[in-house]
């Protein structure tokens, strides 16, 4: 680590005074007794190591490529925090919020990389020509100003005090890279990268979700009613109804990944259906404690991440531990999120068109088990394909195509309140992350396995793109 200069110095009395402030506007919002406190404290204080380590960095290093992806990790900390505390960002509307995050980022710093190309003018939107000549930009603030505009213009709705800390992290940043570039560099960078941002999201608005955190249910929607088929729980309304009808980042991916139809419906103790519910049953008879963990620590559920909070959470610590640079991060930052978006898209298209009843109407209707619950609660909308078995199945396609398949890893996501959880590749956290469900008591087994293969196949083709 270089020696630490008095400017050093006072960039920590900022960093500590942000981090308080970001703590009581962020954790008045929930029950402070809950673990959501110590999961906002702990990204808080990883955030304020990353811009910490940062400074002791050498920001002019020999190689002009080789620069620091710490500014990358901070802005998908605060996308993280921000999901956690912004009405209407569940799973679903949260997957297309790390999609356009993960683009802007990388068409951010695109034209630093040698031999690049537009990943927007892969995936059907239009990309940007800087002015000026690659080396008259400092690419970390093309990042940090186009992350501070997409990430405002996305969770516009946040809270006033969350606004305040989208500015805080920039300025930080900005005031850091002073340091590094000549003004000049800086704000051609600053220019540039805003730009980058207002065009993505001015391109997000035509993909059917424009502020869909405010429409998470549709009053117009009806269910259709037959054997079989899904009955929404009496106290929360069908969410996200149409969401399988929204534009994909890869044309088409929604509609080529279909599973198709799932297990005809029966009651007939005999038949394939009547089995595959009463597993669920079965299972949830003799958990161990090391099952109820299992489905915990998966859960998207109040004290949580969301799932693609979590599995981002995972990419980080995972660009973290192997040292990627800003471009390498910025890369897998947007393959990710594109994954994560269109796995989304996918399994609610199925959802929506087979409207398969859940395992709680089946068991206490047809099994008479009347009084049994499901240990997770039971999500407002159609069990097939089970949409946490997609979206894991999209993330680890693309973790073992950045990292490959073979890749050990830890997961410290929740190391204070479930411990740390450890895979010797990634289909085995995928594996986990799908099973968890059925552990959960809200999925059947063929589901997740339909589920897995459904993501997978959102994955590869994810990673047919050419992102450098």
């Amino acid at each position: 680590m270089k020696r630490i200069t008095i400017p050093f110095i006072g960039l920590v009395r900022v960093l500590f005074s942000y981090a308080q402030t970001e703590q009581k506007g962020i954790v008045s919002t929930m029950n402070r007794s809950t673990p959501p406190q110590r999961l906002v404290r702990s990204s808080i204080w990883l955030l304020v190591c990353l811009v910490l380590v940062s400074s002791c960095q050498d920001h002019r290093p020999l190689n002009p490529q080789v620069l620091s992806a710490d500014v990358a990790h901070a802005w998908m900390q605060m996308h993280i925090r921000l999901t956690l505390s912004t009405t209407g960002y569940n799973s679903v509307v949260s997957d297309r919020s790390f999609g356009y995050a993960g683009i802007t980022m990388y068409e951010a710093v695109l034209p630093g990389i040698e031999g690049s190309t537009s990943l927007l003018a892969q995936i059907g939107g239009s990309s940007l020509t800087p002015s000026q000549s690659a080396d008259q930009y400092y690419w970390p603030e093309s990042l940090n100003a186009a992350m501070a505009s997409i990430t405002k213009q996305l969770f516009e709705s946040t809270s006033a005090a969350n606004l305040k800390s989208i500015d805080s992290l920039e300025t930080v940043y900005k005031n850091q890279f002073q340091a590094a570039t000549n003004p000049d560099k800086l704000m051609n960078a600053e220019t540039y990268g805003r730009q980058v941002a207002n065009a993505i999201f001015e391109w997000s608005k035509t993909d059917g979700a424009h502020q869909a955190n405010k429409n998470v249910t549709d009053p117009t929607y009806t269910p259709p009613v037959g054997p079989g088929l899904w009955v929404p729980t009496p106290t929360a309304a069908p969410i996200l109804p149409r969401w399988g009808n929204n534009r994909t980042f890869i044309a088409n991916s929604a509609v080529s990944s279909q599973p198709g139809p799932p297990i005809a419906y029966s009651e007939d103790p005999g038949s394939a259906f009547y089995a595959m519910v009463n597993e669920v049953y079965t299972t949830s008879q003799s958990l161990t404690k090391t099952d109820t963990t299992t489905a915990r620590f998966w859960a998207d559920t109040p004290g949580n991440l969301n799932v693609p909070a979590h599995a981002t959470n995972i990419l980080t610590q995972l660009l973290v531990a192997t040292n990627q640079d800003l471009f390498k991060a910025a890369a897998a930052y947007a393959r990710h999120g594109i994954a994560l978006s269109d796995a989304a898209v996918s399994t609610f298209k199925t959802k929506y068109t087979y409207n398969l009843l859940r395992p709680f109407t089946y068991i206490r209707n047809v099994l008479k088990k009347t009084t049994w619950s499901p240990l997770l609660p039971t999500p407002p909308h159609p069990e097939y394909s089970a949409a946490h078995a997609v979206v894991s199945a999209a993330s680890g396609a693309v973790l073992e195509k950045l990292f490959g398949a073979s890749y050990t890893f830890t997961d410290n996501s929740y190391a204070s309140s479930y411990g740390v959880r450890s895979y010797t590749t990634f289909q085995e956290y995928v594996q986990e992350a799908g099973r968890s469900r059925l552990v959960g008591g809200i999925h059947y087994g063929p589901s997740i396995s339909a589920g897995l293969s459904q993501g997978t196949k959102v994955g590869n083709m994810v990673n047919q793109l050419t992102i450098k």
